[in-house]
């Protein structure tokens, strides 16, 4: 499944949702104050490919720690501005398939950033 974190907007994750079956947003699962710390070890233990916009995600101990305790793979968008939702999508779209095949080629867990300009680039 692909799990998209709350920080993505929610017409984004509805568009994702509406051509793939395999995709769900936060609050498909989780209450709306729902914190990273109780769906990342979900996402581990179930193998979801997680994305994300937060990039402090990465930083803060607690969420770092459940990350590599959990074995999941995260990408996180990394855009220097507010992408409007049209941006995301197209993102996303011309990213997906190249973030399921390191999703299912890559030793978990990892932490990749995901730019329009870069393209992905996995963090140390």
């Amino acid at each position: 499944m692909i799990f998209i974190d709350r920080s993505v907007p929610r017409g984004v994750a509805c568009a994702l949702k509406a051509v793939r079956d395999d995709v769900a947003w936060l609050e498909d699962l989780y209450p709306h104050d729902a914190k990273d710390l109780q769906w990342l070890p979900d996402a581990g233990r179930e193998g979801w490919l997680v994305i994300s916009r937060d990039k402090k995600i990465r930083s803060r101990p607690g969420e770092r720690r459940a990350i590599l305790e959990n074995h999941v793979g995260c990408f996180i968008i990394g855009a220097k501005r507010n992408l409007t939702k049209w941006e995301y999508l197209k993102l996303l779209a011309a990213m997906l398939d190249e973030m399921q095949r390191l999703f299912h080629e890559t030793e978990r867990p990892f932490i990749y950033m995901v730019h329009s300009t870069q393209g992905l680039r996995r963090v140390a």
